[in-house]
């Protein structure tokens, strides 16, 4: 009896590995161009922004597993806008999942928490405030995100399993709109309408 190939788990491990790896190593390196470059406020704006984009990746991982294919067949029928790209993505649910809990949230989640400190770090810089006030200032800042990201991904997921179909259609909206405008139309097997003029 033949053996089951293990080479594929641990491809698709390394490849998440690697992903996973790159996108942190980006996000925080612009994460860092940008709080450093801006005041306080802003730069809290910044990492609630960060936190939003960890909460609606986590809506749209729960969404597309729970998600029923009928009904975006029904509208992809009427030819309703990211009807067919809502689709696409119920029949990669898995990678979809995986990308946008495991990958995206937790790279986000490592982020807004190095962030959330540099900014509680400048704001006691700037009130001018001692050792003390400034760790407590830091442990808020850390505690804060931690509720605003749980909080909102627990609320995410209810939105998620209740109205998964909705999410998936503004999901497929997105994607369309970039299809659209880029003219690659990476969802299907739809050649790109746009074409590289040579130089």
């Amino acid at each position: 009896m033949a053996q089951p190939d293990s080479r594929g788990p641990a491809k698709r491990a390394l490849r998440v590995g690697l992903l996973a790896f790159f996108l942190a190593v980006i996000v925080n390196w612009s994460a860092g161009l940008v709080l450093s470059s801006v005041p306080a406020f802003l730069a809290m704006l910044v990492v609630l922004l960060l936190i939003l984009t960890g909460v609606a990746f986590d809506i749209l991982g729960t969404a597309v597993t729970a998600a029923e294919a009928a009904p975006l067949h029904a509208m992809a029928a009427r030819k309703m806008l990211g009807a067919r790209q809502a689709i696409w993505l119920t029949k990669n649910a898995d990678a979809v999942a995986n990308f946008a809990n495991d990958v995206v949230g937790d790279v986000t989640g490592a982020v807004t928490g190095a962030a959330g400190t540099a900014v509680a770090l400048r704001l006691s810089t700037a009130v001018a405030a001692g050792n003390l006030a400034s760790e407590g200032l830091a442990l808020a800042m850390v505690g804060l995100i931690a509720a605003l990201t749980v909080g909102g991904k627990a609320a995410g997921k209810s939105l998620a399993m209740e109205r998964a179909t909705d999410v998936l259609m503004l999901a497929g909206r997105a994607i369309w709109a970039v299809e659209k405008g880029t003219g690659r139309h990476w969802t299907s097997s739809r050649p790109s309408s746009s074409k590289r003029r040579s130089t």
